[in-house]
């Protein structure tokens, strides 16, 4: 094809012909006029065909221009359909992002990527507005200190209120950048949900403002798009999963109410039927250790006979008291609950020196009254203290936490024990459900405690980790106006 551009000199160029038609002239006079006759014919049909050729050669010469032409339209279709297809698979692999995960970090880490193949920036970050929609609060900064303090000065001037009015990417000149630097630039895309602002996309970039291509701003906006849906997406996936996590935990504990409700009834009636004959043979044993009191032989196996009686007679009334923590609301009464745990606290602190268990009680200052039955209340404090004392048998470290949080209070039971096991979390308030068999447990303490808390209207549940300890956590709500009254 290069050939084809070297152009064939002009007739007039490549042949002498004023000097050719002065020979002819010459040879007229001097040749015959025959022979001079002949050659003027031969010289005539040569200068045509020269003609001809000439002729032939710019057309060669306009078709090659034309497909010179030609090739650079074909070069630049090309060019752009190539930056077409990296647009799609960048659109691509963004949209496989953004159904393969709810993770909003691997989301914004998609979208800095993928801007970055086509704006290059010293600094970017996603920035999402707040609730009162007064302030911007940074999801993620990559790059070069100074764009926070960049996106504030411009939320503060109101510009960054205007790009969200605008609803579309807008471009900045850095005012601020030095003479002596190159031109510097800052991008501004909204993030738009279903008409909702979100937040804002920012880069600042080391190009002049009028450097960026509007196909690259339009691409840096579908993007935005994109991953404003995808972050919208991940808070209401987030939002579904703590739902389902509470409606779960709602239902175990409607269902565990329920089989308390089942377990206290039956146990209540089988308790008082066995307790009766249960007194008769207790007392016959320790009439006949009275007639046998010579034959230590006798003594011995009736002292094991009590043993079991009356560890039988403390189950059952474990048993009564399950059954029979059913406190009228004309019974509780205001209390301090900060007071209440320090009174508890000090009942069994010498279970904790005895043990070298350390103890500590944080209590928050200027909390509520509450409303209820105290000495219930303190049997579950005290009964939790003691599965923390029991669980330290190598001594540790004991907190108690209280807090207000929302319209509750929270008690926090922290142990540095040995944990519960994950498959025991699930059971660990049900009746009879112990890990201490070995050691006398009956299995109701924790149950009975779940009970009272639960006719106080609030919740208890537990935290634990193998090897770190774990944390019982009373909430109870504050009392409603006119309950101290009834």
């Amino acid at each position: 094809m290069a050939q084809l551009e070297h152009r064939v000199p002009a007739i007039t160029e490549e042949l002498p012909l004023e000097r050719i038609r002065e020979l002819l002239a010459q040879l007229k006079s001097e040749a015959p006029e025959s022979l001079s006759w002949e050659l003027g014919i031969h010289i005539d049909t040569l200068s045509e065909a020269l003609k001809e050729s000439a002729a032939h050669q710019r057309g060669v010469e306009e078709e090659n221009r034309q497909l010179q032409e030609r090739l650079r339209s074909e070069r630049h279709e090309y060019m752009e359909l190539r930056a077409s297809m990296d647009e799609l698979l960048n659109l691509h692999e963004l949209s496989e992002t953004i159904s393969s995960s709810f993770d909003i970090e691997d989301i914004l880490a998609s979208l800095i990527e993928l801007s970055g193949r086509f704006i290059e920036s010293e600094s970017c970050g996603v920035f999402s507005l707040d609730e009162t929609r007064e302030r911007l609060t940074a999801l993620t900064l990559r790059g070069a200190p100074g764009l926070v303090e960049r996106l504030e000065a411009q939320w503060e001037d109101g510009i960054i209120d205007w790009v969200l009015r605008e609803r579309r990417p807008v471009v900045f000149e850095d005012m601020e950048a030095q003479r002596d630097v190159a031109d510097q630039s800052t991008v501004v895309v909204p993030l738009i949900v279903r008409g909702e602002h979100i937040g804002v996309y920012a880069l600042h970039c080391p190009r002049a403002k009028d450097d960026f291509t509007a196909s690259e701003i339009d691409l840096l906006w579908v993007l935005t798009s994109q991953a404003a849906i995808a972050i919208e997406n991940s808070r209401l996936y987030t939002d579904l999963e703590e739902t389902h996590i509470q409606l779960k935990n709602s239902q175990h504990q409607i269902l565990l109410s329920a089989k308390f409700a089942a377990i206290g009834e039956l146990a209540g009636g089988v308790a008082h039927e066995v307790n009766n004959p249960l007194q008769i043979i207790l007392s016959r044993i320790q009439l006949m250790m009275l007639q046998n009191e010579d034959d230590t032989k006798i003594v011995g196996g009736l002292e094991l006979v009590e043993h079991n009686v009356k560890r039988i007679s403390h189950i059952i009334r474990a048993l009564l008291g399950f059954a029979g923590h059913n406190a009228q609301e004309t019974e509780w009464e205001e209390f301090d609950i900060g007071r209440a745990l320090r009174q508890a606290l000090a009942l069994v602190e010498h279970r904790f020196d005895k043990g070298l268990i350390e103890t500590s009680l944080v209590c928050a200052d200027d909390l509520p009254m509450l409303v209820g039955n105290i000495g219930e209340l303190e049997q579950v404090f005290i009964n939790l203290m003691i599965n923390a004392q029991n669980a330290m048998a190598d001594g540790g470290t004991f907190m108690i936490e209280v807090q207000c949080q929302g319209q509750e209070i929270e008690v926090r039971f922290a142990d540095t024990g040995p944990g519960i096991a994950s498959e025991h979390l699930d059971r660990i308030f049900e009746p009879f459900f112990t890990t201490r068999v070995d050691e006398g447990g009956t299995g109701l303490g924790l149950a009975v405690s779940y009970r009272i808390i639960e006719q106080h209207q609030g919740t208890l549940t537990v935290e634990s980790e193998l090897g770190i300890g774990a944390t019982f956590i009373i909430r109870l709500p504050f009392p409603l106006e006119g309950k101290e009254g009834e």
